[in-house]
């Protein structure tokens, strides 16, 4: 946030779901605008990326407030795996 929403606040909620993980994150509006950044970044793109290679996936937007919201829903693994000794 520091980079592209200074002074702005957060709030993370993590969710379990039966067949996945969920983390949003939610900022207020920044207080001031953010300096340029130098350099490439892989930002959204590298994030929704990330969440694909998981077979999972993003969803990314403005809120209403004027904040910005990042919302990430993972699968997890219901896969147990068997032990040696099952295995025989």
């Amino acid at each position: 946030m520091m980079r592209h929403a200074p002074g702005a606040s957060a709030e993370v909620v993590i969710g379990h779901r039966p067949t996945g993980l969920t983390v949003q994150v939610v900022n207020s509006p920044p207080d001031r605008a953010a300096a340029p950044s130098p350099g490439v970044r892989h930002g959204l793109l590298g994030m929704r990326e990330r969440a694909a290679m998981l077979g999972g996936e993003l969803a990314t937007g403005p809120t209403p407030r004027g904040g910005w919201e990042v919302t990430a829903i993972l699968p997890t693994s219901t896969q147990t795996t068997r032990t040696t000794e099952e295995a025989r």
